[in-house]
Order: C-alpha cells, then structure tokens, then sequence
C-alpha cells in the first residue's frame, strides 16, 4: 500500500511517499535517517470528473518523426484522456512495444487505437481526401494563435499533427496542413516539450472550441 509518512526528527520533518506492506515496520528517513510515521491527516475525496461522450467531435492524430518513446508514451496518455483517437505514428516515431512508450502511457498504448506508417505525408495526403482537417502544431512563421481557433467553425473531422522534436513537422506534412497553431507563451522559451504542446492542443480542441454542450460530456470517475 502506498502511504506517506512524516520524519519524526524536528529539525527535518521530511515528508514522502513509500509503499507499506502489512508486515512493514518504521521507514528510516531518506534525509536524516530518523524514524518515521504514517501521515493520518483526512484526505477528502475528489469529485468526478466529467469524462468524454464517445458522440463527441472526432479527433485524431499524426505523430511524426518523434524521437522520445517518452514522448509518445505521454501522448497516448493524453489522447486516452482526451478521447484522440486513433493515433498515427510515421517515421522514426518509436511504437506502443517500445519500453520507454510503455513506461509512460501506462497501459494507454494496449487500449488505443493506433497503425504504424513509413510515410506520413502519404498519410496525410489520404486523411484530407477522407475528409479530415489538418492542424499542425508549429512555431512557424504562418502559424496563428491557437486561441484564434475560436473564431472559427470546425465542421470536419480534425487531425492534429505534431513533429520531430528539433526538426519540427517535416515540410511536406506542413503544405497539408489546413492551418498551424502555436501556443502563445510569456516566458524567454519559445516551445514546449511535444507531449505537453500536444496535450495542451487536444484539450482546447475537445473542450473549448466549436462551442461544446453539456450533453457532449458523461459523469465519470477519471484515472489518477
């Protein structure tokens, strides 16, 4: 069982998770190696939060030359959360069998669709004839504040792309983007890491664009 427990020194007082098993006594203290004691204050418990309609607005989404399986495995994470679904990866994108993806999407990559492809401008070029809007996450030059993107109707089927963490979105997968958003920030670094650009893109689309309705969302219990 995953506990925390308090230092019982005065003058360290460290507090830190630790797993107990039934037969486990004291934990010494990591810092000052004095004795310890489970924390028993009150935690209340967390309303649910609302989960995703499966009849909400269809999303998906291009992973594109990705170099971190850490990376991607957040990605599924997030899209398993945010109901992106299914996932593309292209290129040298590691895939769901990688450890490091495993690691991270924390059984996302065993539930969530997904296909492999060599070519992810080939990809595209099949996803816009099937219909599908393409929104690019990138810090070019023609990109537009993602908040911008509340000004305008998405009728379609959107699939947001994201790319090589230096490079960028490969060049030819940019031309087939219907359009590019950044996110606007206020600091001196002028990126994100992809997983948390990606994340932050997939929740303005699913929750705060084309003026979703409280019947698009179901009462659920959401996973830690």
């Amino acid at each position: 069982m995953l506990v925390y427990v308090e230092c019982l020194s005065s003058s360290c007082m460290f507090r830190f998770p630790v797993e107990l098993g039934p037969d486990d006594g004291s934990t010494p203290c990591p810092r000052c190696g004095s004795p310890t004691q489970p924390v028993t204050e009150f935690a209340p418990s967390t309303p649910p939060s609302p989960l995703l309609s499966p009849k909400s607005h269809p999303l998906a989404a291009i992973l594109d030359n990705l170099r971190s399986a850490y990376n991607v495995g957040s990605i599924f994470r997030i899209a398993d959360a945010c109901g992106v679904s299914p996932l593309y990866l292209g290129g040298i994108t590691p895939l769901p069998t990688h450890p490091g993806v495993k690691k991270t999407a924390l059984g996302a990559e065993e539930t969530l669709p997904w296909s492999y492809t060599p070519n992810s401008v080939k990809l595209a070029q099949t996803l816009k004839h099937e219909g599908y809007f393409l929104l690019g996450v990138e810090t070019a030059g023609n990109a537009r504040s993602l908040f911008d993107l509340e000004k305008i109707s998405l009728s379609q089927p959107v699939t947001i792309v994201v790319g090589n963490e230096i490079a960028g979105i490969d060049p030819g997968l940019q031309h087939l983007c219907d359009t590019l958003v950044w996110i606007p920030m206020r600091g001196y670094k002028r990126s994100l890491n992809v997983a948390v650009a990606f994340g932050i893109v997939a929740y303005f689309l699913r929750y705060l664009t084309r003026g979703t309705l409280p019947e698009d969302i179901d009462e659920g219990s959401a996973r830690g």
